[in-house]
């Protein structure tokens, strides 16, 4: 049986302001694509399909139709993750199931459909225990929350949660592929960068130990950076497929191909994914820009924060973007430390042009044109 593991989707992403909904409909066109050029049997999707709990319109759009051309090529089974909405998932799950598409968005017992079985082509099957994120307070009760200590309440949370994993996984048997899909963070885990912080903490984290060695793959979904964990069987996070923000920017992007049969184990290929576009940085002043431009420095269609090492002045955004094109999100003056600026001229008997003249200095501000119009703002005041 051949699996493709895919996480972390985060439609609806926005960067910096700008909509990056052709780059996901292009790189899950392209997870689809790779589906069937691998003849899959199936497809897992380990939570995050929304960046958000309320999804646009667009998102939604762009999600349904992944999650259908997906199914064209294979059954899907997917888990909610922290940043999806887990009620309006499980809403419209009974349609989803009409189109191969199996969605768990909470807990459920193996009997009531936290296990599920798919048979491939060939006639092997696979057995799939489905754990979506379960937050801190749905595991641990509002009384402890407020009486233990917060390290009392990640060894709750980490209990429990163990225990749901033993309850879904009992009595995986030697006769099928048995696979785990789960939306959680694990101990020793590599963010990405582009993760929501708070739930990465040791209150949400599980032990890799925690998955059974008679789970064939484990396909988690939560950290963006693919990687493998170390445990009793093959545990992987395929990461998410593009790079989310510039804390990204330098991993390789991919989904996880994974070949399994009975007792054997896991075979896991990463196969690349190219359609989201680069996040560079470029560092320097506009005249150190202009000089790689005109060398023949081109950042095509890249996503790009400039850091500007020279004084900041009226204009300067603008001279950037029109220098590095409509790719520029993120434009920065260096940081300066201001104690090393701060003027040790007294401010007593001098006249306002002076003091603003040292705020400028002070505030790394190089701009004749705005202590000019501050003049003649004293002068309209008289």
């Amino acid at each position: 049986m051949k699996l493709l593991h895919t996480s972390d989707w985060h439609v609806g992403k926005a960067i910096r302001g700008h909509s990056r909904a052709d780059e996901h409909r292009a790189v899950l066109a392209e997870i689809a694509t790779i589906a069937a050029d691998e003849s899959v049997d199936l497809i897992a999707v380990a939570g995050d399909l929304y960046e958000t709990a309320a999804p646009s319109a667009e998102s939604e759009a762009i999600v349904t139709r992944a999650l259908l051309d997906l199914a064209d090529v294979a059954p899907v089974v997917a888990v909610s993750g922290n940043h999806d909405n887990a009620r309006r998932l499980e809403a419209i799950t009974p349609l989803m199931a009409l189109g191969r598409i199996t969605m768990a968005t909470r807990p459920r017992s193996p009997a009531d459909g936290g296990r599920v079985v798919i048979a491939a082509e060939s006639g092997q099957e696979a057995d799939i225990a489905l754990l979506p994120f379960v937050s801190q307070r749905a595991i641990v009760r509002s009384v402890e929350l407020m009486s233990q200590a917060g390290f009392e309440n990640a060894q709750t949370y980490a209990d429990r949660l163990q225990r749901v994993m033993a309850a879904l996984c009992a009595d995986f048997g030697p006769d099928r592929v048995n696979i785990i899909v789960a939306h959680a963070f694990v101990h020793g885990g590599d963010a990405g960068g582009g993760e929501r912080a708070a739930h990465l903490a040791d209150e949400y984290g599980v032990s890799a130990v925690d998955f059974p060695a008679t789970a064939a793959y484990v396909a988690l979904g939560h950290l963006h950076r693919p990687q493998q964990m170390l445990g009793a069987t093959a545990i992987h996070y395929c990461g998410s497929p593009l790079a989310l923000d510039f804390g990204e920017r330098e991993q390789h992007k991919q989904v996880n191909v994974v070949e399994l049969a009975p007792g054997l184990p896991a075979k896991v290929r990463a196969v690349p994914l190219t359609k989201g576009r680069p996040l560079i940085t470029v560092i320097g002043s506009v005249a150190d820009l202009r000089s790689r431009v005109d060398g023949g420095w081109d950042p095509g269609d890249a996503w790009i924060r400039v850091r500007i090492t020279e004084p900041s002045r009226t204009g300067l955004a603008d001279e950037v973007r029109d220098l590095l094109g409509s790719g520029v999100v993120d434009i920065r003056v260096e940081a300066v430390d201001l104690r090393d600026r701060v003027s040790a001229k007294p401010r007593a008997g001098r006249s306002p042009r002076e003091l603003f003249a040292d705020y400028l200095e002070e505030s790394n501000v190089a701009d004749p044109k705005l202590e000019a119009r501050f003049a003649q703002l004293l002068d309209d005041v008289g």
